[in-house]
C-alpha cells in the first residue's frame, strides 16, 4: 500500500522539536495530524496538536522558519540520500543527518498536505530547489515548495537534497525546520513492501532455525539437562528435570544428615537413661571415719 512519509529535519541550531516515546509505526498519523503539528510548531501562540504524535514542539524554543518540501513520484531505490533520510532504521546520530523523527500517512497524501501550506512554490527543475528553499527560509512561519520527481531528474533531486542538508550557512545562526514530504510511486512502494516482507520472512525462518538448533542442543544433553525446558527472561535455561549428579548429591546429603541426627538422638538417649551405681570409694571413706570415732 502506498504511503506518504514526512521527515522532520533541523537545520542550524537544534532543540526546537522533541521526539516522543510514540514510534511512527505505532501511531496512525493523519493529514490533519501533520497539519496540527505544523501549526503548533510554526504558528503564532501555542496551538494544540493531535494526541499520540511521534514529535512535539519544544516548550521554550521555537524555530525561526519552516519549509515544507513536497516530492511526488519518488523511487527511493534510485535516491540514496533521500532513502537514508526517510529510513527510520538509518543512522540518525551522524553529523550529516539531523533527522528528528518521522511521520507516515497511509495513501498518496502529499497534495493534501501541501494545501495546508499557504505560501507554496511549484518548482519546475531540481536546480531551483536550493535557491527557493533559501528564499523561503528567510521568511518567518511556514512555507513550502513542491516538485514532481521522475526517473530523469531523480539523481539531480537527490544531489540537491544532499547539498541542502549539508549547507553550512545554517550552522548556529538560526533554526530552520525542513519538513520533507515524500510520496512514493505505486511501483516503488510495492517493491519496497515486497522486499520488506521477504526480509521479515527470512528473519523469521532464521530465528526458527536457531530455536530448533537450541532445542536440539538441549535435547542432546549438552548442558546436562534432560527433557522439557525453556529460557526465562534472563536467558537462562530452566527445566524441572534433574541431572544424575544432582540426584546423587541430594541423596548423599539427605541420608548423611539423617544418620547424623539419628546418632545425636541415640547419644542423648544413652546419656539420659545411663544406670547409676553406688560410689564405693566414697562409702569406704565414710566407714573409716566412723570407725575412728
Amino acid at each position: 500500500q502506498a504511503a506518504t512519509r514526512v521527515a522532520v529535519i533541523e537545520l542550524g541550531a537544534a532543540g526546537t522539536v522533541r521526539r516522543t516515546t510514540t514510534a511512527a509505526s505505532d501511531s496512525a498519523v493523519s493529514v490533519d495530524g501533520v497539519a496540527s503539528f505544523w501549526s503548533a510548531l510554526h504558528g503564532y501562540g501555542r496551538k494544540l496538536q493531535h494526541a499520540g504524535m511521534p514529535m512535539v514542539p519544544d516548550l521554550f524554543s521555537r524555530p525561526d522558519s519552516g519549509v515544507v518540501v513536497g516530492l511526488t513520484g519518488v523511487d527511493l531505490d534510485n535516491m540514496p540520500t533521500l532513502n537514508s533520510l526517510m529510513n527510520e532504521n538509518g543512522d540518525e546520530t551522524s553529523s550529516n543527518n539531523r533527522v528528528v523523527g518521522h511521520m507516515e500517512v497511509p495513501g498518496k497524501q502529499c497534495n493534501k498536505m501541501m494545501k495546508n501550506v499557504k505560501q507554496m512554490d511549484a518548482v519546475e527543475t531540481p536546480t531551483e530547489i536550493k535557491s527557493t528553499f533559501k528564499t523561503r527560509a528567510e521568511e518567518s512561519g511556514i512555507s513550502g515548495l513542491q516538485l514532481d520527481v521522475t526517473s530523469a531528474n531523480a539523481a539531480d533531486v537527490d544531489a540537491q537534497i544532499a547539498s541542502l542538508i549539508n549547507d553550512a550557512s545554517f550552522e548556529n545562526t538560526k533554526t530552520v525546520v525542513l519538513h520533507l514530504v515524500v510520496e512514493e510511486e505505486d511501483g516503488a512502494a510495492r517493491r519496497r513492501d515486497l522486499a520488506r516482507r521477504l526480509e521479515e520472512a527470512q528473519g523469521e525462518e532464521q530465528q526458527d532455525g536457531e530455536n530448533a538448533d537450541n532445542q536440539q542442543q538441549n535435547n542432546n544433553n549438552n548442558n546436562g539437562f534432560y527433557g522439557y525446558g525453556y529460557y526465562n527472561a534472563y536467558g537462562e535455561w530452566v527445566t524441572p528435570y534433574k541431572t544424575m549428579f544432582q540426584i546423587q548429591y541430594f541423596n548423599v546429603v539427605l541420608w548423611t544428615s539423617l544418620g547424623l541426627v539419628a546418632v545425636l538422638f541415640f547419644s542423648i538417649y544413652l546419656m539420659v537413661y545411663m544406670p547409676l551405681m553406688a560410689d564405693t570409694l566414697l562409702f569406704g571413706e565414710s566407714a573409716r571415719v566412723a570407725y575412728d570415732d
